[in-house]
């Protein structure tokens, strides 16, 4: 029998993903660890490998196409197989996906139909629209009613007036679609935002102890990497905010994996820094160092940003005090951290002096945390990166 070559499914978030290139023909040999076609999926690009030696025989999606974890991509044939043999139809969540034609082995990009109901189908007709353009929001990527609608509404041509000329027009795809879907999800949940300073002048000169000290390792410190390893710390003692909310339980975890937000064309990734409780401030600033170079030369794995109990979004280099991070479900906290500053403050003795600050916006689900115990583990935040 052939072996499918299906979709998997890389970390518990991921439930889709963007067929991006075949790298093989069909016709092609292939053997066991081949990378065999390109997915995009949780804003990462990764390859599915054969899991088998053989023959590509069939390719069952073609590129640009958005299925469901567990799709059929293609299929590898054995010694003495042949394709007609093996009709081409793929099933998912009982929803299944005929194909206008089977593919013989000469042809290389099938033509399939996208799961779409009836009704969505008339009407992308009646409109003149490809469904391969529409992305579906029922069932497994079901294509619905609405969702044509939907499309035929934002692609319609802007009117335009003396007050209103149309510049470009930007359909949200892959990447974008992705973080649009993932956002739309999180503001489902109810989430509060509390906003602080901390005094980050001891953690300067720690920084200044640290350039000399790591000059051999050809790293130069920088504050948000030392804040990691502190929010780290932190949560050790506000075990509650490292954790997952699934099914109303709050799921704690022992093991401390930082998500640290870090922007992409068009979008932002998470890459994680797994165990930060065992790792120093070099470590931590030689995993984030890696995951930059990855992410430029679009290296990261699926495997990096998945497994986060807690995620920092850093908005430090840019003109941001406050704002509101939005939660990488199913976490139940986020940290952002905005500008650094220096204001004039009093001391002890009411003299007033210098002091550099960051502000610190932290944003809590609100079913499963109450205001005290967010506002207790920012207090603690704030004395640790101020006695740093």
């Amino acid at each position: 029998m052939p072996k499918e070559i299906k979709l998997p499914q890389w970390g518990m978030n991921m439930n889709d993903g963007t067929v991006i290139k075949w790298l093989k023909s069909i016709g092609d040999d292939v053997k066991k660890g081949d990378e065999l076609v390109e997915i995009e999926s949780t804003k990462v690009n990764a390859a599915v490998e054969a899991s088998e030696s053989g023959k590509l025989g069939r390719i069952d999606i073609q590129e640009g196409a958005l299925v469901p974890v567990g799709t059929v991509l293609g299929l590898i044939l054995n010694e003495g197989e042949k394709i007609e043999d093996f009709p081409s139809s793929v099933k998912n969540n009982k929803e299944e996906i005929t194909f206008s034609s089977l593919l013989n082995q000469s042809e290389s990009k099938p033509q399939i139909k996208f799961i779409a109901s009836p009704r969505a189908r008339n009407l992308a007709k009646k409109l003149n629209i490809e469904l391969v353009n529409i992305i579906g929001t029922g069932p497994s990527g079901r294509i619905t009613e609405e969702d044509v609608k939907s499309y035929q509404d934002t692609s319609k041509p802007v009117q335009n007036s003396e007050f209103l000329i149309l510049s470009e027009s930007i359909p949200n795809t892959g990447i974008r679609q992705i973080i649009a879907d993932r956002m739309y999800e999180s503001s489902q949940n109810p989430q509060v935002t509390l906003n602080t300073t901390a005094c980050i002048d001891n953690l300067l000169k720690a920084q200044k102890q640290l350039v000399s000290e790591w000059r051999k390792e050809k790293i130069r410190p920088q504050i948000n990497d030392l804040l990691v390893k502190i929010v780290s710390n932190t949560l050790e003692k506000h075990i509650k905010l490292n954790s997952h909310f699934l099914d109303q339980t709050l799921n704690i975890w022992e093991n401390i994996n930082i998500g640290v937000a870090m922007a992409v064309k068009d979008g932002l990734v998470v890459p994680v820094i797994n165990n930060t409780e065992l790792k120093d401030n070099l470590e931590i600033s030689k995993e984030i160092r890696n995951f930059s170079k990855k992410i430029k030369e679009n290296q990261l794995m699926p495997d990096e940003i998945t497994g986060s109990t807690f995620t920092i979004s850093n908005l430090s280099s840019f003109n941001v005090e406050y704002f509101n991070p939005i939660i990488n479900p199913p976490e139940v906290s986020i940290l952002g951290l905005g500008k650094t500053s220096t204001v004039l403050d009093f001391d002890e003795n009411n003299e007033l002096i210098k002091k550099n600050i960051i502000f610190l916006s932290l944003t809590f689900d609100h079913r499963a945390l109450d205001g005290v115990p967010a506002a207790n583990f920012l207090d603690s935040l704030v004395k640790n990166i101020e006695s740093k």
